[in-house]
C-alpha cells in the first residue's frame, strides 16, 4: 500500500511540473531560431486570413522564388506574393479572394506577381508607404524600407 501511495505521489507532482512548465513556455515571448547557416534569426511572415482555398508555400530557396511565383500564377485569377523569412528562404502566399487581410513579419524581399483577372490590383499599406501591383503577369519587387511599414493587404 505504502509503494501505491509513493507511486501516486510521484505522479501527482510530476503533472504538477508538466502543467508548470507548459504554462511558462506559454508565456514565454516567441523568439524566432538562429539559422547557422545565414548567422541571422528567421521569422514567419502571415497574411490573416488566409481563406478557404488559399495558401502559402514556406521555405522556398531565393534561388526558386521567382519560378515558384510563377508556377503559383499559372492559374487566371491569381495573386501571389513572396516574402523573405529572414534565413534565406521565403513564404509564398496562393491568394485569390478580395478582401482586406492584416500582415505580420512582412520584413524584406518583397516580390509580387498579380495574375488576378479584370484589372484588379494587390494594394499593400502601412501608416507610411502604399503599393498598388496591377494585373500585369510580371514580377514587382518592393524596396525593404517600404515592405517593414506594410500592415495592410487588399486583394482586387
Amino acid at each position: 500500500m505504502r509503494r501505491i501511495r509513493n507511486r501516486a505521489a510521484a505522479m501527482v507532482v510530476t503533472m504538477i511540473a508538466a502543467v508548470a512548465l507548459v504554462s511558462l513556455a506559454a508565456q514565454a515571448p516567441a523568439q524566432a531560431a538562429p539559422n547557422g547557416a545565414a548567422g541571422t534569426s528567421a521569422w514567419t511572415p502571415q497574411i490573416h486570413p488566409l481563406l478557404s482555398g488559399e495558401w502559402v508555400q514556406r521555405n522556398v530557396s531565393s534561388a526558386d522564388r521567382n519560378a515558384a511565383l510563377a508556377l503559383c500564377a499559372w492559374a487566371d485569377g491569381i495573386a501571389c506574393v513572396s516574402v523573405g523569412q529572414g534565413d534565406g528562404k521565403h513564404s509564398v502566399f496562393h491568394l485569390f479572394k478580395c478582401d482586406t487581410r492584416s500582415l505580420s513579419n512582412f520584413i524584406d524581399a518583397l516580390a509580387v506577381l498579380n495574375n488576378q483577372t479584370g484589372g484588379a490590383q494587390v494594394h499593400f499599406w502601412g501608416p507610411r508607404y502604399s503599393v498598388r501591383i496591377p494585373a500585369d503577369d510580371r514580377i514587382h519587387t518592393v524596396p525593404d524600407y517600404a515592405t517593414y511599414d506594410f500592415n495592410r493587404l487588399d486583394i482586387c
